[in-house]
């Protein structure tokens, strides 16, 4: 289609359809099957089609939906973001599209290249694309960026530092001397933060630490991170999450060792297995319905209003640790 401007018709043509059903698949996809939805997605990528969508917001055409990015929708943590980014959403009259992208960058620039013109706005709850693209993205439709800040987009992120802050002085307290942060995903920028923050945490309460990983947001991962670590084992485990935690914990008992008389455990964002496991795991609690309602609220005084909210908002929510029975003191003879 070199030199030409694709149109609707060049789109229908492609997929099988008719101009009418290309038109409902943009505007309004839950009036065409899904089967015919991917195959109109799927021409109109082919053909590089674009809907002039932009223009149609100007004009005060609304779809009352929010795109919502997820990274893994199995992950308890992005469920309960969710659950409280539908509170919100069904306070201001939205209905939420979800795309988990299965930590597959691929997957996620698809997804949301797809959502972009039946939506009003995206949220971003674990995106691993580069700024550049965030940007890019954000000229074309109001975006809003969980755990992560992006220049010139609004965000709402976790107070790492006062977690992290928290977590080393628990662990000094106990008498513990050497830390391994078990990191998350090689992409995250929640990883890099959360361990800026313990880095930085643990020298001044004189503890020595260590970064080991990246490993998968996963029990597989904290398996693995066992595995790699078991011959040598600091005093204490800070996990990147909840899900790493228990699968560090889990290969550590079943290896024979006490937690937390030989090793202490900590994760972070306290999903809600983590109080029902034994003594319970030890974890920074993150405000996960809070941030997700944060997050729909602000997105949505930004599609509403535009103009009135020129300067990006950046938004810090306050965590803390909660104690529980995988952190102590050592009680090695």
């Amino acid at each position: 289609m070199a030199g030409k401007r694709v149109t609707i018709y060049d789109v229908a043509k492609q997929a099988g359809v008719a101009p009418s059903t290309v038109s409902r698949a943009f505007s309004r996809p839950g009036r065409v099957s899904a089967a015919t939805h991917a195959k109109v997605m799927a021409a109109a990528k082919e053909l590089d089609y674009r809907t002039s969508a932009p223009p149609s917001q100007e004009r005060g055409h609304r779809h009352h939906r929010l795109g919502i990015e997820v990274p893994d929708l199995t992950n308890p943590y992005f469920a309960e973001l969710v659950s409280g980014m539908q509170e919100a959403a069904q306070e201001q009259d939205f209905l939420l599209l979800l795309l988990d992208t299965v930590e597959d960058e691929a997957r996620e620039r698809s997804s949301l290249e797809s959502a972009v013109n039946v939506v009003d706005g995206i949220v971003l709850s674990g995106t691993r694309l580069s700024d550049a693209t965030l940007n890019h993205l954000s000229k074309r439709i109001p975006v809003m960026v969980m755990n992560r800040r992006v220049a010139g987009l609004d965000s709402v992120t976790p107070d790492f530092e006062h977690g992290m802050g928290q977590a080393m002085a628990h662990l000094a307290e106990h008498g513990l001397r050497t830390v391994t942060y078990v990191a998350g995903p090689v992409n995250s920028w929640s990883d890099g933060e959360r361990w800026r923050a313990a880095r930085m945490a643990a020298r001044q309460h004189g503890l020595q630490i260590q970064r080991h990983g990246p490993f998968a947001p996963t029990t597989s991962g904290g398996e693995q991170a066992f595995e790699e670590l078991r011959d040598s084992l600091p005093h204490a485990v800070v996990c990147y999450n909840d899900l790493v935690a228990f699968g560090f914990l889990i290969s550590a008992l079943r290896a024979g060792i006490r937690v937390p008389g030989e090793l202490s455990v900590m994760g972070h964002d306290d999903i809600q297995l983590s109080r029902l496991v034994g003594g319970g795991l030890t974890t920074v609690v993150s405000p996960k319905r809070a941030q997700g309602r944060a997050a729909v609220e602000r997105l949505v005084r930004r599609i509403e209003n535009p103009s009135a909210h020129r300067t990006p908002v950046e938004g810090s929510l306050p965590v803390r640790l909660v104690p529980r029975g995988t952190t102590g003191p050592r009680e090695v003879p």
